[in-house]
């Protein structure tokens, strides 16, 4: 039975409200009951936790480590949560930060998972009646770089080669497409982050893989063949010329992560190396004759 002891005031008051303990915790440090703890709580005036501050303090089931602060990892997640991720804290004064997805394709599942289950718990649940699955990974504090929500690329980011193309590379394994239309691989990029899209674009010309200016593909209030309305303006980014797709698929292959878009990719690759092969190695002027940035 546990003993009835005399509570100090300031003594409860550091180990609730400084050292964050919980009422149980308390008890089992006095060797008090709970109930006097919160008895004392009370008539010492010290504000006590709703719910969800006190959920915000319990321990996680899961283990969960630091971000590798890894800057090529770092802009790689950073793209793919621009172009399909939802990020919050469980509570504003929570340590977990919770990540989450809906969709329909089992290589998004799979590549959510190897993103993030080296640094915490992923939770798959079962198809909802559109056929798709909600992921979601609870991580730490220090994934709070992915908390912002915006249309535009750090400056951190564009700085260096390397983790602009893995921004690149994130964004288009959310947001991107290749494939093979009329016979000829392309690389496309339809969103409503106008900004984003525009700054890929100026890039990638910067660095010789010439693409034409974005042009708006879908005009909000429009409606799509699923029959689902669009909000904003859609706008599109296209890789057509044999060379410029070359060079992108160089620099995307080693940053791609999505099993499926890396197929698609080589598709495309082997699709510009047997026209190469069947027409010769001319430039592709059909498209476009100029590329102005």
């Amino acid at each position: 039975m546990p003993k009835i002891v005399d509570i100090d005031q300031n003594a409860l008051s550091t180990l609730y409200t400084s050292n964050k303990l919980g009422s149980y915790e308390i008890a089992q440090k006095l060797g008090c009951s709970q109930s006097l703890v919160m008895k004392r709580l009370k008539e010492y005036g010290i504000p006590t936790r709703n719910v969800q501050e006190a959920k915000a303090l319990i321990k996680p089931r899961y283990p969960r480590k630091n971000f590798s602060n890894n800057p090529v990892e770092k802009a790689y997640m950073i793209g793919f949560r621009l172009g399909d991720l939802y990020v919050s804290k469980t509570h504003p004064n929570s340590p977990t930060i919770r990540i989450s997805t809906n969709t329909t394709k089992a290589a998004q599942i799979t590549l959510v998972k190897t993103l993030f289950m080296p640094y915490g718990h992923v939770r798959v649940y079962p198809k909802d009646q559109r056929g798709a699955n909600s992921v979601r990974c609870y991580v730490n504090a220090g994934f709070s770089f992915l908390l912002p929500k915006h249309d535009k690329v750090d400056h951190w980011i564009l700085k260096r080669r390397r983790t602009f193309f893995a921004f690149a590379a994130g964004y288009s394994d959310a947001e991107g497409t290749f494939c093979i239309c009329g016979g000829d691989g392309i690389f496309s990029i339809k969103s409503q982050d106008k900004k984003i899209v525009h700054t890929l674009w100026r890039y990638l010309n910067r660095y010789g893989i010439l693409c034409k200016h974005p042009f708006l593909g879908r005009r909000g209030g429009t409606v799509d063949r699923r029959g689902v309305k669009n909000n904003k303006d859609a706008w599109q980014l296209t890789i057509y010329r044999k060379d410029a797709l070359l060079s992108f698929i160089k620099e995307m292959r080693p940053l791609l992560k999505h099993r499926q878009k890396v197929k698609e990719m080589m598709l495309v690759k082997e699709n510009i190396d047997n026209r190469n092969r069947k027409f010769g190695y001319r430039k592709d002027n059909r498209w476009y004759k100029t590329y102005t940035i």
